[in-house]
C-alpha cells in the first residue's frame, strides 16, 4: 500500500509551492453560503475562472505566494480554501487577488496541518464573483481533472485523469488506512500550491499540495475537504460583524503591505533563493514535493 504524510513532506523540504479546492456535500451544510457555480469550461485553458484567487502571505523570512478558492460567504466575510503551508507562517494579513481585478485582505481562522488544509475569511466580494461548488462524490479513478493555480504569477489550468487513492498514514490501532489523498496525472508548478482539483461539472474534486515535479499532482479529496469545513463553524461564527474590524485587530497600526503593492508581484530571484534552490532538499520516499516557495520581498515592500 502506498502510504505518505502530507505535512511531514512540508516540514522536511525547504522550498514549498502551493497547490487548493473543496469538497463533498453542499457548502451551506458548513454554515457558509454559495453563489451561482460556474461550468467547467470545454477548452479550460482559455478560460480564467474567476473563484481562483491568488494569494500572497507574509513573515519575518519574506513571503510566500499561493493559490486559493473562494468557495462561499459568512455574513459580510468571503471565505477562500487553500493549503496550510501557504499561510502557516504568516505573520499578518494575507493578501488575496481575485481575476476580476477585485483584490482584499484575508485572515486565517482554521487550519488542518495534517491534511495540508486552511480557511481564510476575506472581505466579501461583489456578488458578481461566483463561488466555487462542492463536489458530491469522489472522482472515480481514470476520470478526467483539472488543476489550476497561479503560479509565480501566471494563471494555468491543465488537465490530468485520477490516478488512484493514498493513504496519508498507517494507522497504528489495526484499522484500515484511509485512502483520502487523490493523485491526479498532471504536475503542477511552484505557486500553485492550495489550488482546485476540478471535475468534469467544475465543481472541487480535492485541493493541491505537492507534485513530484514531474508528471503527478496530491491533494486532499473533496470528502476530507468537508470534514475540515464542518469543524470551522465555531470559528467563523466567533468573528466580528465586520471584517475590517477583525483585521484591525491583526495589524494595530495599519497594513504592514498594501495590496497595490502586491498585485502584480513576482518572485524575485535573489541571492537567498539561489542559495535554496541549490541546497538539495530532500524528496520524501514517496516522490511528492509540497508546494510552497518562500522568497526574499522584493523592492517596494
Amino acid at each position: 500500500m502506498s502510504v505518505l504524510s502530507p505535512y511531514s513532506m512540508l516540514q522536511k523540504i525547504l522550498l514549498a509551492f502551493f497547490v487548493s479546492t473543496i469538497a463533498v456535500a453542499h457548502a451551506e451544510e458548513f454554515g457558509i453560503a454559495r453563489r451561482a457555480p460556474v461550468q467547467a469550461p470545454q477548452q479550460p485553458s482559455q478560460q480564467i475562472l474567476p473563484y481562483v484567487v491568488r494569494l500572497i502571505a507574509f513573515d519575518s523570512g519574506g513571503q510566500s505566494f499561493g493559490t486559493g478558492s473562494y468557495i462561499g460567504t459568512y455574513g459580510e466575510y468571503g471565505v477562500v480554501l487553500t493549503n496550510c503551508h501557504v499561510v502557516s507562517e504568516t505573520n499578518g494579513l494575507v493578501h488575496v487577488h481575485f481575476p476580476s481585478g477585485f483584490s482584499t485582505f484575508g485572515a486565517k481562522i482554521d487550519v488542518d496541518e495534517k491534511w495540508d488544509l486552511a480557511l481564510i475569511a476575506i472581505c466579501k466580494p461583489p456578488p458578481s464573483i461566483p463561488t466555487l461548488t462542492i463536489s458530491q462524490a469522489p472522482a472515480k479513478q481514470g476520470d478526467p481533472l483539472w488543476i489550476a493555480g497561479w503560479g509565480a504569477g501566471s494563471y494555468r489550468i491543465a488537465e490530468g485523469r485520477c490516478v488512484r487513492y493514498l493513504a496519508p498514514e498507517n494507522p497504528t490501532d489495526g484499522s484500515a488506512a484511509l485512502k483520502e489523498m487523490i493523485e491526479v496525472s498532471v504536475s503542477a508548478r511552484k505557486g500553485d500550491s492550495g489550488g482546485p482539483i476540478l471535475n468534469q461539472k467544475g465543481e472541487l474534486a480535492g485541493v493541491l499540495f505537492g507534485s513530484d515535479m514531474i508528471r503527478n499532482t496530491a491533494g486532499s479529496f473533496s470528502g476530507r475537504v468537508s470534514q475540515f469545513l464542518r469543524g470551522t463553524q465555531s470559528e467563523m461564527a466567533g468573528l466580528p460583524e465586520r471584517p475590517e474590524s477583525h483585521f484591525a485587530s491583526i495589524e494595530k497600526n495599519g497594513p504592514l503591505h498594501l495590496l497595490r503593492d502586491s498585485r502584480n508581484a513576482v518572485p524575485q530571484t535573489t541571492e537567498v533563493q539561489q542559495r535554496a534552490d541549490v541546497s538539495g532538499a530532500p524528496v520524501p520516499a514517496s516522490g511528492f514535493r509540497s508546494s510552497s516557495r518562500r522568497y526574499a520581498p522584493p523592492i517596494g515592500f
